[in-house]
């Protein structure tokens, strides 16, 4: 499984705390996973951790998630008056529904009746190929990856940084096929214990080749930094 060599060279190159993490939509669920309801930010950090987590429309404890991975419909009726509320007046995340309908309307759909089971664990520990890798890093790290990821292309990523932590870290890409990176959103900062320095970077797998393909080229990634004689010669003139 090419995946796993690429966590061990990731973690050695990078120093990232913890693991890469594999994201994949499945049809099955994962063989050994972690029982028990649980919310998809939580997901990322208990994966980053070492545990195997399979996200379901039933175990899935986030309803807001549950839409957001397409693993259930947007909520209707009381159930989105309720979110409403909460969104506006508990969390505070929106100034009114409005300001909430905009954010919905003008950001990636999510991709409802994609597959059953959202599979999120450590890269090292993915049973099939997956069709995202995350990474819980620093700003450091987050700017080497995405200098690795376009080092041979040279396209810049067309981010989506604002929402949920689930819709900016999974959905997103997963519709998009985008590189992202987001800042994580403030509630799940609170919710779980993400670092006041991390972020999350994704990249699609189908771009993870080329990323590795760059780690010994790049100097984002082990090539060291050269300044040929020409280059010399124009800074001192």
């Amino acid at each position: 499984m090419k995946w796993k060599e690429y966590s061990e060279e990731l973690k050695e190159v990078l120093k990232i705390k913890g693991n890469p993490i594999a994201v994949t939509y499945s049809m099955n669920p994962a063989k050994n996973y972690r029982k028990g309801k649980c919310r998809a930010c939580d997901a990322l950090v208990l994966a980053r951790d070492g545990e195997v987590i399979n996200l379901t429309k039933e175990n899935s404890s986030c309803r807001g998630a549950t839409w957001h991975l397409g693993l259930g419909p947007r909520p209707s009726g009381k159930d989105l008056k309720d979110v409403q509320i909460f969104l506006v007046e508990g969390e505070k995340f929106c100034s009114s529904v409005t300001v909430f309908h905009r954010m919905q309307t003008l950001t990636t759909p999510p991709p409802l009746g994609l597959a059953e089971n959202v599979i999120i664990s450590p890269l090292e520990k993915s049973e099939i190929r997956p069709d995202l890798v995350l990474f819980i890093c620093n700003a450091e790290q987050a700017s080497r990856l995405i200098t690795l990821a376009t080092y041979f292309d040279g396209v810049p990523p067309k981010l989506e940084v604002i929402g949920a932590t689930c819709h900016m870290s999974i959905a997103y890409s997963i519709v998009s096929g985008e590189i992202n990176a987001n800042f994580v959103d403030f509630t799940s900062r609170k919710i779980k214990d993400f670092g006041k320095d991390e972020l999350i970077v994704t990249i699609p797998y189908e771009k993870m080749d080329n990323l590795i393909k760059a780690i010994p080229l790049c100097s984002a990634g082990t090539a060291k930094v050269e300044y040929p004689e020409e280059f010399r010669r124009s800074v001192i003139e």
